[in-house]
């Protein structure tokens, strides 16, 4: 019995060192944005949120910052038209998406939309937008279906910044992408996390 014992107590110092191994920051994937390689991008500009910096991995969206956590307290939330700062005629295109999907999928997840004395207001930021080249339909991986990347700012009714969140997604069309990265976004921001 107690080689039993030595053999199970070897087995589970074994398992711990490395669980503890595989989380430490060398070996693990970055938790801070500017740490990982999403921030390493030269076609993915980061000037559009304040904080890049305090940007933590996500549950639903990417990259997300909640300086007060929950959300929940807001029930009412204004959209601004989206703005791009990619490139591209794609950028252009998506950004004038954003604002519809995002109000779709707040409203889905709760929220009221309103132009006027909303308790949260949201804006928007489309970093990046792509097409597939051929090569990319070829070769498959994360190029093979247009995408889009996203960065929202949620301020309470006095300008507060109260949540950042960047994300990227696919879709069978940039629109998609939109629709399907706002989807996410949604999520994030009602989960506040």
């Amino acid at each position: 019995m107690g080689s039993l014992t030595r053999r199970f107590y070897g087995t589970t110092l074994f398992a711990v060192l490395a669980l503890a191994l595989a989380a430490s920051p060398a070996f693990g994937k970055a938790k801070n944005f500017l740490d990982s390689d999403d921030a390493k991008e030269a076609n993915e500009p980061a000037k559009f949120l304040p904080d890049y910096d305090k940007l933590t991995k996500g549950k639903d969206a990417d990259w997300v910052y909640f300086p007060e956590g929950s959300l929940k307290k807001y029930r009412t939330v204004s959209v601004k038209d989206f703005v791009e700062n990619g490139r591209g005629h794609e950028a252009r295109e998506a950004a004038r998406a954003g604002k519809e999907y995002m109000e779709q999928w707040l409203e889905k997840a709760g929220y009221k939309v309103s132009d006027k004395g909303a308790e949260l207001s949201i804006e928007g930021n489309v970093f990046n937008a792509w097409q597939p080249g051929t090569g990319a339909r070829i070769w498959g991986g994360w190029m093979a279906n247009p995408g889009v990347g996203v960065e929202v700012i949620l301020k309470d009714s006095s300008g507060k910044i109260v949540g950042e969140v960047r994300h990227k997604n696919r879709g069978s069309s940039i629109e998609d992408a939109v629709e399907n990265a706002l989807e996410e976004v949604s999520k994030a921001i009602q989960d506040g996390r």
